[in-house]
């Protein structure tokens, strides 16, 4: 069988709709008919699996690689988990306070907020959303002494010190997104050695297949190292604008059939 891998980001590439969004029953149907074929599947998100939408966990996905490479599942087993240092990730806690930045730092099972601070609106926004994920104890505070995450993500203002944050972060995560934009910048912040990209070797390694085999479907800045990274790259319709030139593809928007647009020109389905 020639079998290939197949990797969805989420949001704005499986989703339609905003948040929680939905999967348009197209991008069903493709994702069902691919798996049918033969073909693995796979969530490949920034976000860590407790954190991942309802539906999207539902799913029948083969596997799923979590917050950036971070970790890796492959049918409902762990096969790759990179844990930060201790030391490490309890000292981002005062990086943040140091630099004038909030954040939210983002685990397996939980999430880490500082409940000592007036909530900027975006972590506001986020801190809503993750309430309302059906896990016990799913979000803490700073407080807790497992403080146990695999990436997290900050959100600066006018009076944050973004070069100071940069010289503490810089040699041990790696920062993407707009922390720049104004009055609210976003980043997100990933251990070095962690990427869509580098989940992908690894899950192309445990099923000694190539990267010949592999499709990577996206649509934002964060999608870029796993587009980069394999011969047959699909960008959204709805792509941010720096996307959309650099994938062998670009379907239609993921509310116009796009998944299954690009599914049959590829001739998976």
């Amino acid at each position: 069988m020639d079998r290939k891998l197949l990797f969805f980001d989420i949001d704005g590439t499986l989703l339609a709709g905003g948040i929680p969004g939905y999967i348009p029953d197209s991008a069903i149907h493709a994702l069902k008919t691919a798996q049918a074929n033969g073909h693995y599947i796979f969530i490949n998100s920034g976000r860590t699996y407790s954190f991942m939408p309802k539906l999207i966990r539902d799913f029948p996905f083969d596997g799923y690689i979590c917050g950036c490479g971070t970790e890796v599942i492959l049918h409902g087993e762990t096969i790759f988990h990179y844990e930060i240092p201790k030391e490490l990730r309890f000292r981002m806690k005062d990086v943040l306070k140091e630099s004038n930045v909030q954040g939210v730092f983002e685990g397996h099972s939980a999430c880490y907020y500082n409940f000592e601070e007036e909530f900027l609106p975006p972590l506001a926004h986020i801190y809503e959303s993750y309430t309302k994920i059906e896990l016990p104890n799913a979000v803490r505070g700073f407080d807790d002494p497992e403080f146990a995450y695999d990436k997290f993500v900050i959100i600066t203002h006018e009076g944050s010190d973004l070069e100071k944050f940069r010289s503490l972060t810089e040699n041990d995560f790696q920062l993407m997104g707009s922390p720049e934009q104004r009055p609210y910048g976003f980043g997100e912040l990933v251990p070095k050695q962690c990427s869509k990209a580098t989940g992908i070797d690894f899950v192309v390694d445990y099923l000694g297949l190539s990267l010949e085999d592999c499709y990577a479907f996206g649509d934002g800045p964060n999608d870029l190292s796993m587009l980069r990274h394999v011969k047959n790259s699909v960008a959204m319709g709805n792509s941010f604008p720096e996307i959309l030139g650099e994938t062998s593809y670009v379907t239609t928007p993921v509310n116009r059939d796009g998944i299954y647009v690009a599914l049959k020109h590829f001739g998976l389905i």
